[in-house]
C-alpha cells in the first residue's frame, strides 16, 4: 500500500508562498555552485521544478523533514545541469582535430566550425596584425573559407581553380600551425 504524501494538491499561490519561505536555499546554491549562461531567473525556475518535484514525491514518516528534502532534490537537480555542461564540454573536445594529424579534408570540416574561441580570436588577431606572412591568393582563399566558403565556390569568387584554392589553404594552414608552433616554443 502506497504511503500519502505530505502536499497531494496545492494551489498556485500557496505554492508561491511556500517557494519563498525557500528560496534562500536557492541563493545558497547559486553561491556555491556555478552553471555556465544561468541568469537568476533560471535559478529561480529550477528552485520551482525542483520544488513541485519534491511536492509530489516527499511522504511523511521517513526520518527526513520536507525543508531538507527539498534542498536535496534541488541540489540533485543542480549536479544533474553540471554533468550534462561537463559531457557537452568533452564533446567537444572529442570533436576537436589536431592540426598536425589532419589532412586536407578533416582541416576542411572542422577548421571552420572550430570549437574553441579564444584560439580562432588569437589565430584572427595574427592574421589582422600580418603576423603570418600569407600570399593574396593565400589571404583572400582564407577570408572566404572562414566565413563558411567551400573551395569550389571560393574559385570561382576567385577565378581560380579549385585546386589552386586547395593549394592556397593549405599553404595558409601550414604557415598558421608554423607560427602557432614557433609562439609556443
Amino acid at each position: 500500500m502506497k504511503e500519502s504524501t505530505r502536499y497531494e494538491k496545492i494551489d498556485g499561490a500557496a505554492f508561491e508562498e511556500m517557494f519563498s519561505q525557500y528560496l534562500p536555499i536557492v541563493y545558497s546554491m547559486q553561491s556555491r555552485y556555478s552553471i555556465r549562461d544561468f541568469d537568476f531567473d533560471d535559478w529561480l525556475q529550477e528552485g520551482r521544478i525542483a520544488l513541485n518535484d519534491a511536492l509530489q514525491s516527499y511522504c511523511k514518516g521517513r526520518g527526513t523533514t520536507f525543508g531538507l528534502y527539498y534542498k536535496m532534490i534541488f541540489e540533485n537537480r543542480i549536479r544533474s545541469l553540471l554533468r550534462r555542461q561537463q559531457a557537452q564540454k568533452r564533446f567537444a573536445q572529442q570533436q576537436a582535430v589536431s592540426m598536425d594529424k589532419a589532412d586536407m579534408e578533416a582541416f576542411d570540416e572542422h577548421f571552420q566550425y572550430h570549437e574553441y574561441m579564444e584560439e580562432n580570436l588569437f589565430i584572427s588577431e595574427m592574421l589582422l596584425a600580418g603576423e603570418v606572412p600569407l600570399s593574396s591568393l593565400e589571404n583572400r582563399s582564407l577570408y572566404y573559407y572562414l566565413k563558411g566558403e567551400e573551395p569550389s565556390t571560393i574559385a570561382q569568387l576567385l577565378n581560380e581553380s579549385e585546386k589552386a584554392i586547395r593549394n592556397a589553404l593549405n599553404r595558409a594552414k601550414n604557415k598558421l600551425k608554423k607560427k602557432l608552433y614557433d609562439l609556443d616554443e
